[in-house]
């Protein structure tokens, strides 16, 4: 009956309806009109109720992040932003020469091979990782620092780990072409450096050395450890508050995207010649109460495929920084050692 429907459409809309309605508007087309007339303007008197607005500061990620670290908890830190990195756009091996970065020159020189570098994946404020190491060599070679895509520039990230050494592979054929050359990796850029290096020799133009400068090969049961993901919330811990505002979301989240395409990475035996230069200072202990206390004696860099190692002045930090000098003249005199076996193989 028209009441029946009169009070159907009531409960549907809320609207305080007559009960003549359906009645006086005959046509199913005449009732929907003045609902809808009746339904617009209980909208518009609702959005006329002004709703109390209270301005609130900013949450950029990198402040979250600080935060979290703050806690003592660097593990549910770094999955805020390996969860954050997949909001970020990922590009394939297929599409990745937009993404190209062309790399910092940090020195220039003809005496020795040129040396490649490649950085961590945390944020570098101010200045290259390898500036002061760079110096260090006075001139003698050109020394490249390598740019990951998302870090400081661009806009997306490598979608796999393949992506990213395919396209560094290419950066340093583009820029170097048949010029001897070595490759550097610090920290956790060791990784990518020996995956690049393997691929360059793989492909034909192989460096005459790789060096990993205290680099650890993050297995699956260290991905967790306290004590190595200290080492990216150490920045934000010295800075405080100035770190929520030193770098974007773009950056901390394409730190959290490069820690998720690296797990589970091992390197394969490659055939060019590696030198580990081992921090002699060890890390320091995880923080109190999160996680278990390690050894002292396993929390230093380690490599698992065929390598030389050396132990250099410093720890994970100064070995690049004040302790840089030291560190330039063991890969000076490694280089020098495998050019001239080189040589005397040739001969």
């Amino acid at each position: 009956t028209g009441v029946q429907l009169r009070n159907r459409l009531s409960a549907l809309t809320g609207l305080p309806l007559s009960a003549a309605v359906v009645f006086e508007r005959p046509s199913a087309a005449e009732l929907a009109g003045h609902l809808h007339e009746e339904l617009g303007g209980v909208l518009l008197e609702e959005a006329a109720i002004a709703l109390p607005c209270t301005a609130r500061p900013a949450q950029p990620l990198a402040s979250l992040y600080r935060r979290v670290c703050e806690t003592g908890d660097v593990v549910s830190a770094m999955r805020l932003l390996v969860t954050a990195s997949l909001a970020v756009p990922a590009f394939e091996r297929a599409d990745s020469a937009p993404h190209e970065l062309a790399p910092l020159k940090l020195a220039e020189g003809a005496t020795g091979p040129a040396l490649v570098c490649l950085p961590g994946f945390s944020p570098a404020l101010g200045r290259p990782w390898h500036a002061t190491l760079a110096a260090s060599f006075g001139g003698e070679r050109d020394v490249l620092e390598l740019r990951h895509p998302g870090i400081a520039h661009g806009d997306a990230v490598p979608r796999d780990w393949e992506t990213l050494v395919d396209l560094h592979a290419g950066t340093v054929r583009e820029h170097l072409g048949d010029r001897p050359y070595a490759v550097l990796g610090s920290s956790m850029g060791g990784c990518p450096a020996h995956s690049v290096a393997a691929r360059l020799a793989a492909t034909g133009t192989p460096p005459v050395g790789l060096v990993l400068v205290d680099t650890y090969h993050v297995t699956p049961d260290l991905e967790q450890e306290p004590w190595l993901l200290a080492l990216p919330a150490r920045l934000p811990l010295q800075m405080g508050e100035r770190f929520d505002t030193a770098v974007d979301d773009m950056a901390m989240a394409a730190l959290g995207a490069y820690t998720r395409i690296a797990r589970g990475w091992h390197p394969e035996p490659a055939d060019v010649p590696t030198l580990l230069l081992r921090a002699t200072d060890p890390l320091p202990g995880p923080f109190t109460g999160v996680g278990p206390l390690t050894a002292i004696g396993e929390r230093r860099a380690s490599w698992p495929v065929p390598h030389t190692t050396l132990d250099v002045p410093g720890d994970h930090w100064s070995v690049i920084e004040k302790h840089a000098g030291t560190t330039a003249r063991a890969i000076r005199e490694w280089l020098d050692a495998r050019l001239a076996a080189t040589r005397g193989t040739d001969a």
